[in-house]
């Protein structure tokens, strides 16, 4: 790097500023820089600090001794400006005492020359300085660009950390709207103001992190998602769309192009995770339905059998009454009808085969029966099981509603 600046260096015109109150110094110093350098002269301290906070050289040659503020004086004024602050100092003196040094250095000069200095000596120091001071302002530079990148590396991270808490808490949300929260503790982190919809399978939801979603906001949201592109950027709002969501972002930050192509790298993965959970909110929701109604046919066919198997069983109970009835209302008349002990016989007969065909029916109801109320068992657990499911269901629904105000901690997110 140094090489680099070097030669950067020699190309370059630096500007020296003389603060001397003696001319003929002056004129010997500007005549030792021609060509390589150009020169400033002040007569007096307070001359060359204005001088000094106007042109700002690269390196400033300050007499010792001079009247009114002496070197030193000047010196300390330019250290405490923080226009100047930063402008190596060499001291010109006559005397060259190591206590001399000392308070130089103490005044905040960089170097010492004594007076009279060599030409070859005076230009190597103020190519040092020169040199020294490009270095550092290099140096600051790239200090400035790492800690500029740092600390958006640290930000990004932190709302890196946002998104993947969103998608932890997302996996037990049940609802949209538990959906929206979620996903708008997210925007709220990052000062954004956003409507949101869902192309659910149950129809069109919307929702806003601030107010309500005004019906010209949703007539727009609807037509920059029909037309199926990624982003839609129109001034300081823009839409993401995903196959069953959008997010409207109505406050996007122009004024920071990093911040802006920060947010606009991370919103499509948190509608990506958003798109996925209503798609699952849809299939729990369809579900949900299929098992209410699967419910209900349960019930009614439980209840059909139920009643059919009673039926049956009380219509035969009739049969036997009847045919009991009957047989002792034979016994009492066929005496007194008159007829042949053949005739009486074949009669007898032929009822009493009757009585055991109406039995043995009886016994195959008894078995339809018995059926009826294995299936009307099974269909009952079914009914119960499918009931506890749906139980389960809502009751996970209303855990989620107590827990709806909870909101993602952003100070806690880190992710190092």
């Amino acid at each position: 790097m140094s090489t680099n600046i070097e030669e950067e260096d020699d190309q370059t015109v630096h500007t020296i500023l003389i603060i001397d109150d003696d001319r003929f110094i002056q004129k010997f110093l500007s005549r030792a820089m021609t060509g390589k350098y150009t020169p400033l002269c002040a007569d007096n301290g307070q001359e060359g600090i204005e001088i000094a906070k106007e042109s700002h050289p690269d390196v400033i040659l300050l007499d010792v001794e001079m009247p009114g503020l002496n070197g030193y004086e000047v010196c300390d004024k330019l250290r405490l400006d923080p226009v100047t602050s930063d402008i190596p100092v060499i001291f010109l003196s006559g005397k060259s005492s190591i206590r001399e040094r000392l308070i130089g250095y103490e005044a905040g000069a960089v170097d010492f020359l004594t007076k009279p200095c060599e030409k070859e000596e005076l230009l190597a120091k103020i190519n040092v300085h020169c040199i020294q001071k490009k270095n550092k302002e290099s140096l600051e530079n790239i200090i400035e660009s790492v800690s500029g990148t740092a600390h958006a590396a640290i930000a990004g991270s932190g709302e890196l950390g946002r998104v993947i808490q969103f998608m932890e808490q997302s996996a037990n949300v049940a609802t949209f709207s538990q959906l929206s929260e979620a996903l708008f503790q997210v925007t709220r982190t990052l000062s954004l103001n956003c409507c949101l919809y869902f192309c659910s399978a149950t129809g069109n939801v919307f929702h806003s992190s601030l107010g309500e979603v005004t019906p010209l906001e949703k007539e727009l949201m609807l037509a920059l998602f029909e037309e199926g592109n990624r982003f839609h950027d129109f001034g300081c709002r823009t839409q993401i769309n995903y196959p069953r969501v959008s997010l409207l972002i109505k406050n996007m930050p122009l004024d920071n192009m990093e911040v802006y192509g920060r947010y606009k790298d991370l919103l499509p993965s948190l509608l990506s995770s958003t798109n996925s959970k209503v798609k699952s909110i849809d299939t729990e929701n369809a579900l949900i339905q299929q098992g209410q109604s699967l419910g209900a046919s349960f019930d009614v066919v439980n209840s059909t059998l139920t009643n059919l198997s009673q039926s049956l069983n009380s219509a035969q109970e009739d049969v036997i009454v009847v045919m009991k009835d009957m047989l002792a209302e034979l016994a009492d008349t066929l005496p007194s009808m008159g007829l042949e002990d053949d005739q009486e016989t074949y009669l007898l007969d032929r009822i009493d085969l009757a009585v055991h065909q109406s039995i043995d029916l009886s016994d195959q109801a008894t078995n339809i029966y018995r059926s009826f109320e294995t299936v009307t068992r099974l269909l009952q657990h079914l009914s119960d099981r499918q009931h506890e499911i749906l139980d389960i269901i809502f009751t996970r629904i209303d855990d989620e509603d107590d827990n709806d105000n909870d909101s993602i901690d952003s100070s806690d997110v880190e992710l190092f």
